[in-house]
């Protein structure tokens, strides 16, 4: 069995959206002081590699939190977008091969950018008929390696909304897609469970057997 890790780790310099507050991890405990070592944690919910729910947008959709544990994990396809051109779309006939999958995963190669200004860029994005037409095969939450399924520019975020509106998770700001693009894996992305989660941190894998 191969693991792989993809998600991107959370520091205070970590890239966030903007307008959004950096991350502070300090220190709570010592072991000088009490024996043990503790970090608080103070960020927010849409930081560093992690999944939306449909709450994020849609007022009375489910949070995170009342979602059972099935839906942040299943098999997935990964299509390989690497050939899109920056700000370009993804065609709907390119998420075919999702079929029966729970997940699809979108590899752009952009993580590439992380953590510089270029990540904020024109990355590539499925169109919204893709996002529809993954919607219509059956699967259960959308996972990309850039920024969000949206551009950064998107009016009324609707790529969001037809996910939300169908009561499906998004997965923004994976890493490592290039190691399983074109594959099958069995990927899971578990949130932090907090009472009405609107969004949380993630370690994502991708499971080869």
């Amino acid at each position: 069995m191969r693991v792989y890790d993809l998600t991107h780790t959370i520091s205070e310099d970590i890239l966030v959206w903007p307008g959004t507050e950096q991350p502070r991890l300090s220190e709570g405990s010592t072991f000088e002081r009490d024996g043990f070592r503790e970090t608080r944690l103070e960020l927010f919910s849409h930081v560093g590699t992690h999944m939306d729910a449909p709450a994020h947008m849609l007022a009375g959709a489910p949070w995170l939190d009342e979602l059972p544990a099935s839906a942040f994990c299943g098999g997935a396809w990964v299509l390989d977008a690497r050939g899109c051109a920056p700000g370009g779309e993804i065609p709907a006939g390119a998420v075919e091969p999702a079929a029966g999958a729970d997940f699809l995963l979108v590899c752009t190669g952009w993580d590439r950018f992380w953590n510089t200004p270029e990540y904020f860029g024109a990355y590539p994005v499925l169109s919204p008929a893709a996002v529809k037409r993954a919607v219509e095969l059956g699967v259960r939450g959308i996972g990309l390696d850039t920024m969000g399924i949206d551009p950064m520019d998107a009016e009324g975020f609707p790529r969001h909304h037809i996910m939300f509106e169908n009561s499906l998770v998004i997965v923004e700001n994976l890493c490592n897609l290039t190691e399983i693009a074109g594959r099958r894996v069995f990927f899971a992305a578990l949130p932090l469970k907090y009472k009405d989660a609107d969004g949380a941190p993630v370690r994502a894998v991708g499971i080869e057997d």
